[in-house]
C-alpha cells in the first residue's frame, strides 16, 4: 500500500475511464498508489484527509456538458484546487454477464453521463429496457456482473474485461469524437507554464440587469479569452445563482491577476478553483503572444506608476 504522499485516489471502482485518465496523467504508475472512491466527494474527502496526495475526477464531457457533481463539490464541499486536466476519447460497449443477449435484458447501468451519451442508441435498440445510474461505469460492470444476465452496462472495454463481462454492442456513443476531461486536485496552485488556464466561481453582487455583462467586460476589458461560462444554482435561495469560469492564463500572469482583483473587488464573493497548465499541446505562437500582452501590460503599470510616484512628491 502506498503513503498518503504518493497514493493517487479516483473515481473507482477499477476499471473506469477516470482510472485510465489517471494512468495517463503518469499518477499511480504502481496499482499499489491508486485508491478507489466510491464518488467524486470521497475523492476529495480522502485527499483532505491526507490519505492520497492527489485525486483525479471527471468534469466535463463533449456530448453531456459538465458533470454538476464535481463543480458542486469543488465550489462548496472543499478547499482543494484544480492541479491539472486531461481531454480523454470515450470508447463505450454495452456489456453483461456471459448467456446475456439484448433480448433478455430488463436493465442497463451506467453513470449518468455515460447514459447519457448512448441515449440515441439506448432508445433504438433497447427502448424498453430500464435505465440505472450508477457512480461510475466500472461500478456498473461490478453490479451487473453480480446480478445476472438480465442486466447489462454501458461501460469501457477495460472495465467489462475486469468484471468478466461479455461485449454486446459497441460504439454506443451517439457521435464521433465523444471525450471526457478530467482534472487532477490537491492543495496547491502550481507554477505558470505559459500555457495555462484559471478556473473559478464568481457570486455575483446583485442579480440585476447587467450584472452578467458587468462581470464579462472585465475580461474583455484586458482582452483575456474565457474558455467557458456556466451557471449553477448557489445552494442557498431558489433562483440564485453562481458562475463557473473558466480564463485562459495563470493567476500570475498580470493581466489574470488583475482581472481578478477586480472581480474580487466588485462582486459578492469569488472562490478560485485552480490556476493549473490546460490540456494540449503548447502552442508557441499563442504563448508568445500572451508574454507580449502581459509586457504591454506591465509596461503601461510602469508608465502609471511612474506618474503617481512624480503626483506624490509634487514634482
Amino acid at each position: 500500500m502506498a503513503s498518503g504522499d504518493e497514493a493517487v485516489a479516483y473515481l473507482g471502482p477499477a476499471g473506469t475511464f477516470t482510472e485510465t485518465a489517471a494512468r495517463m496523467l503518469g499518477l499511480g504508475e504502481d496499482a499499489s498508489a491508486l485508491v478507489p472512491c466510491r464518488d467524486v466527494l470521497e475523492v476529495l474527502r480522502t485527499v483532505e484527509r491526507g490519505d492520497a496526495a492527489r485525486g483525479v475526477i471527471p468534469i466535463e464531457n463533449t456530448l453531456e456538458g459538465s458533470v454538476t457533481a464535481t463543480l458542486d463539490a469543488l465550489a462548496f464541499e472543499t478547499e482543494l484546487l484544480i492541479h491539472g486536466e486531461l481531454e480523454l476519447p470515450v470508447n463505450l460497449v454495452l456489456a453483461a454477464p456471459p448467456g446475456a443477449t439484448l433480448e433478455t435484458l430488463t436493465a442497463v447501468r451506467s453513470h449518468v453521463v455515460a447514459l447519457g451519451a448512448s441515449r440515441r442508441w439506448l432508445a433504438e435498440r433497447l427502448p424498453d429496457v430500464e435505465q440505472l445510474p450508477s457512480a461510475s461505469t466500472a461500478r456498473a460492470a461490478q453490479e451487473v456482473a453480480e446480478l445476472g444476465p438480465a442486466h447489462a452496462a454501458v461501460v469501457n472495454p477495460l472495465a467489462a474485461e475486469r468484471y468478466g463481462l461479455e461485449v454486446l454492442a459497441e460504439g454506443l456513443a451517439d457521435r464521433t469524437g465523444n471525450m471526457t476531461r478530467f482534472v487532477i486536485v490537491g492543495d496547491h496552485v502550481p507554477p505558470a507554464t505559459g500555457w495555462d488556464k484559471t478556473s473559478l466561481v464568481v457570486f455575483i453582487d446583485t442579480n440585476r440587469p447587467g450584472a452578467l455583462l458587468q462581470l464579462l467586460e472585465v475580461f474583455a476589458a484586458r482582452e483575456l479569452n474565457l474558455t467557458k461560462i456556466e451557471s449553477r444554482p448557489t445552494k442557498t435561495e431558489l433562483g440564485e445563482y453562481c458562475f463557473f469560469v473558466d480564463v485562459e492564463g495563470h493567476l500570475s500572469d498580470e493581466r489574470v491577476g488583475d482581472a481578478l482583483a477586480t472581480v474580487k473587488r466588485t462582486q459578492r464573493d469569488v472562490r478560485l478553483l485552480g490556476s493549473y497548465r490546460r490540456s494540449g499541446a503548447r502552442q508557441r505562437d499563442e504563448a508568445a503572444r500572451i508574454e507580449r500582452d502581459d509586457a504591454a501590460y506591465r509596461a503601461a503599470a510602469a508608465w502609471l506608476a511612474g506618474w503617481r510616484e512624480r503626483a506624490a512628491s509634487g514634482t
